[in-house]
C-alpha cells in the first residue's frame, strides 16, 4: 500500500520544476507585452513630431511657428481624420499683409484633409503700434502726424500742437471684427483736458475712431482689448473658422 500511494504523488523536486518554468513564462509575456507598448508610443511620438512639422510647413506663409498637437494617442486622432487640439505659437506673424507679435493660439477639432474648417478657435495676438497705424490710416481717419503709443500702460495718440507734444488719451474697445477707438482725453505739454470739456468741432477727428479687421479669417472675433507696451493684444475666438 505505501508503495503504490508514493507512486501516486509527483516527486519531491517536480513542483519548483514547473513554477519555475509558469514563471519564466509570465516574465517572457510581461517582457513583450511592454516591448509592444515601447514599440506604439514611440512610433505615436514619431508620428506626432511628424504632423506638428507639417502643420508647421503649412502655416509657415504666415510666420515661424511653433505647432504642438495635444492628446495620446494622435494615431487614434489621425485616423479619425480629426486632431484634438492644436497649441500654436509665433513670435512674429503676418496675415494678409497685417503684421503680429506674440500669437498664442489654441486649435480645437482641427480637420487633418481637405476644406472643412477648424471647429473652435482661442487665442490672442498682439498689434504692433506700427500696425495700428497702418490700418488706422487705411481703414479711419487719423489727424496728420498722429501715431499709436503706450504710455504707462494706457494707450494715447502722439502728436504735436503749437510746438508741443499732444497726447490724445483713447479708449478701445472690441466690437465683433471692429476695433473701436473712443478718445477720452487731451495732453498738451502739462496741461490735460477731459475731452467732454472741449468744442466738438476740435474733437471731432479723434471721436469714434473705427479700425476694421475683416481681414481677419472668416468666424474669428474679437472678445477683449488690452494696451500693451508692444501696441494693442487682442483676444480672439471663433467657431468653424478658415485659413483660407
Amino acid at each position: 500500500m505505501t508503495t503504490a500511494q508514493t507512486l501516486q504523488y509527483p516527486q519531491p523536486n517536480e513542483r519548483p520544476r514547473r513554477r519555475r518554468r509558469r514563471t519564466t513564462f509570465i516574465v517572457s509575456a510581461v517582457v513583450i507585452v511592454l516591448t509592444l507598448i515601447i514599440g506604439i508610443i514611440a512610433a505615436d511620438r514619431i508620428v506626432d513630431y511628424t504632423t506638428e512639422q507639417r502643420i508647421a510647413d503649412r502655416l509657415a506663409d504666415y510666420g515661424d511657428a511653433e505647432v504642438s498637437v495635444e492628446g495620446f494617442p494622435i494615431l487614434t486622432q489621425l485616423a479619425s481624420r480629426e486632431l484634438n487640439s492644436v497649441h500654436v505659437t509665433a513670435d512674429e506673424a503676418n496675415y494678409e499683409g497685417v503684421d503680429f507679435t506674440d500669437v498664442n493660439a489654441k486649435l480645437y477639432d482641427v480637420p487633418t484633409g481637405g476644406s472643412k474648417p477648424i471647429g473652435t478657435v482661442e487665442g490672442t495676438a498682439v498689434l504692433p503700434h506700427s500696425t495700428l497705424d497702418e490700418l488706422a490710416a487705411e481703414h479711419a481717419n487719423l489727424p496728420e502726424g498722429m501715431s499709436f503709443t503706450t504710455v504707462d500702460g494706457e494707450l494715447y495718440l502722439k502728436g504735436s500742437m503749437l510746438g508741443q507734444d499732444l497726447l490724445v488719451g483713447i479708449d478701445p474697445n472690441a466690437d465683433g471684427r471692429r476695433v473701436v477707438v473712443d478718445a477720452t482725453t487731451i495732453k498738451l505739454g502739462s496741461a490735460e483736458f477731459s475731452l467732454d470739456r472741449l468744442p466738438g468741432f476740435l474733437t471731432s477727428e479723434i471721436s469714434d475712431i473705427v479700425i476694421d479687421l475683416d481681414f481677419l479669417p472668416a468666424g474669428l472675433e474679437l472678445t477683449d482689448i488690452t494696451a500693451t507696451e508692444a501696441g494693442l493684444q487682442v483676444s480672439l475666438h471663433g467657431s468653424g473658422v478658415s485659413l483660407q
